[in-house]
């Protein structure tokens, strides 16, 4: 009985080993469109604040009364926007994508 269970348990390991399945066309192409949208929040992100990123904080320095280790929400706004901006380029499906008009509405006739 023991051979069984020790042949049954070395079947359920290598069957828990196996590697997963590939993604398939959609699942690679929506995390190729995320990854892509994510960039382009990061460089956003980048360009509209640049004088956060190069500037030298002092809020970690003794004496500092600029950090106070209890705010919970630091940061918080910042990353709002961020994920905000991933989310409509996710619905946008891309970075580049035109949603202008081809064709120009035909007129009402009063």
């Amino acid at each position: 009985m023991s051979r069984h269970l020790a042949l049954l348990l070395l079947i359920f390991v290598l069957v828990r080993c196996a590697p997963p399945p590939p993604p398939t066309g959609q699942a690679h192409a929506d995390a190729v469109t995320l990854a892509a949208c994510r960039e382009h929040a990061d460089a956003v992100y980048d360009r509209n604040n640049r004088d956060t990123i190069y500037t030298i904080s002092s809020r970690d320095t003794p004496y500092s009364a600029n950090y106070t280790p209890g705010v919970t929400d630091r940061g918080l706004a910042q990353r709002f926007d961020h994920e905000n901006m991933v989310r409509d380029c996710v619905r946008n499906t891309g970075t580049e994508t035109d949603r202008s008009p081809t064709t120009e509405p035909a007129p009402a006739t009063p």
